[in-house]
């Protein structure tokens, strides 16, 4: 479950100190009480988490590989997915946002028409400087991707 941050800015043992919380999949230091400082969850009681639940970082035009990302089985049909921020200042000096003043990120993730039935894909984070979105995924759909980046020499 300890899962490291990607792309560390620092010494590993700093590093070391970030943990992805079981609760809310977000990358945290735990709070001396071994809670998460996000979601207040204790780390050490695991009732209610499905391990088969993990965070996963996906980049904007990614391929990825033909699997649900929410139950792993293999699927062609794709869901588009975006998020968008406006500039803040404009909306407020304005009142009106032009699309040049929005940056967005697009992502057309997997999911199979059961899963569709259930939840629409939705980030837990949006990085809009890095043209990323994290997702709550399969644990088997986050290893269908790196095994796939690794093969194709993507990130």
């Amino acid at each position: 479950m300890d899962e490291m941050l990607e792309n560390n800015e620092g010494s590993d043992e700093k590093a070391s100190l970030f943990v992805e919380c079981p609760h809310c999949y977000t990358k945290i230091i735990p709070l001396a009480n071994n809670t998460c400082p996000a979601c207040q969850g204790d780390l050490s009681n695991l009732t209610g988490v499905d391990s088969n639940k993990v965070a996963l970082l996906i980049y904007e035009s990614e391929e990825l590989p033909t699997y649900c990302y929410s139950c792993n089985q293999y699927t062609e049909q794709e869901v588009r997915v975006s998020g968008d921020q406006e500039s803040i200042l404009s909306k407020f000096l304005t009142g009106d946002i032009s699309p040049e003043q929005t940056s967005n990120v697009v992502i057309f993730i997997p999911q199979c028409e059961s899963c569709a039935e259930i939840e629409d894909p939705e980030p837990i984070e949006v990085d809009y400087e890095r043209q990323t979105m994290t997702f709550v995924v399969h644990r088997g759909f986050r290893d269908h991707t790196i095994q796939f980046r690794e093969e194709h020499g993507k990130k």
